[in-house]
């Protein structure tokens, strides 16, 4: 049975998973972006290997995969970061380690490719999250230098904000990026453990989360283990170090807190309302395809002990939440899949309320 998280006047049911680990095809690697594309589709940026981006429907069929340049080439990744598509399809991805943006069309052919490494207005210093604003216009996460900046999409520079620091609206080695229907922005504050809410002038409007770290080890180096535990027993105020954000159209915001392994839902005025700590029960059908061909792997899940911490997020990064359909998209990066979860309005009734 699907799990089903209720809040308040709102529910999110778990669907299904997509993936598998793989290096090519239908599998994904080290999955640190999505992206919606029209009707069932979604761009999933693999970090892993030299980086590749792979085009498959939510319904689980592979349509196509590309930047996956062997050597030198306009479409070659090293360090991929964030994927975004605009309304023509065409999908923009980040490369922290270039400083560029390379655009492709929907059939996966580099159209485009653009930025300049540097510190400078207009300048691109460890890109990572990307965001498409209603204009399609393309705003950049630059982490290294904790500015937001706005171009258009041929990489023409038109504004931007951002201080380096840890007061109300400065920013810290920012990465994931969002932009609600009133055309404000989000920003997942990686290194203030918060996220801050932005008019599309730079002006601050509010902060989500404490900036209180917590639930690491005590060396501080490792994420909280909680390994056999179905939810985190953090604060869900207190985030670690959030990197994906995403919010729907009701105005609820989802914030990946990446070394917690979890998904904290806040609501419009910054409370949180639920967390998510990944349900992905059963297999995706690529994975059944290899239990199939393999025989061996059955009998190997099968000695798995305690094989419900299989299901759990590990160290997620992204999410994308799919307003034409109400669902929402995670991609659990250390298990090479990206969870379903359904916004489900037959259970946002008040007999359900808590």
């Amino acid at each position: 049975m699907a799990e089903i998280t209720i809040a308040p006047g709102r529910c999110w049911q778990y669907s299904h998973y997509v993936g598998r680990q793989g290096g090519a095809g239908t599998g994904f690697g080290q999955p640190i972006g999505v992206a919606l594309g029209k009707g069932d589709v979604m761009f999933v940026a693999n970090r892993g290997g030299k980086g590749r981006i792979s085009k498959v429907t939510v319904g689980e069929e592979f349509v196509r995969e590309f930047g996956r340049a062997e050597d030198n080439g306009e479409d070659k990744f090293e360090w991929l970061t964030a994927i975004a598509v605009d309304q023509d399809e065409n999908v923009y991805a980040a490369d922290e380690w270039m400083h560029r943006i390379t655009v492709f069309n929907t059939d996966g052919e580099v159209i485009n490719t653009w930025g300049e490494h540097g510190d400078g207005e207009g300048q691109i210093n460890g890109p990572s999250g990307l965001a498409v604003d209603s204009d399609d216009n393309i705003w950049v996460v630059n982490s290294l230098n904790s500015r937001i900046q706005k171009f258009t999409k041929d990489g023409k520079f038109l504004s931007g904000f951002g201080t380096k620091g840890s007061g109300e609206g400065d920013l810290e080695l920012p990465w994931g990026i969002t932009i609600d229907q009133e055309g404000d922005i989000y920003i997942a504050d990686w290194r203030n453990h918060r996220v801050q809410k932005f008019n599309s002038h730079g002006d601050h409007l509010m902060t989500f989360g404490s900036g209180k770290k917590t639930g690491v080890s005590p060396d501080g180096g490792t994420p909280y283990s909680h390994t056999f535990q179905s939810r985190s027993e953090v604060n869900p105020k207190d985030l670690n170090h959030p990197t994906g954000i995403a919010v729907d159209g009701d105005g609820d915001v989802y914030v990946v807190d990446w070394m917690n392994e979890r998904v904290v839902i806040f609501d419009r005025v910054g409370e949180p309302v639920a967390t998510l700590r990944g349900d992905a029960s059963g297999l995706s059908k690529w994975a059944q395809l290899s239990i199939n061909a393999n025989p061996d792997m059955e009998k190997a899940r099968k000695r798995v002990k305690n094989p419900e911490i299989q299901n759990y997020f590990r160290m997620p990064v992204a999410c994308a939440f799919d307003r034409n359909n109400d669902r929402l998209l995670v991609a659990d990066t250390l298990r090479s899949r990206v969870q379903v979860y359904y916004k489900d309005r037959e259970y946002m009734d008040p007999q359900f309320n808590l």
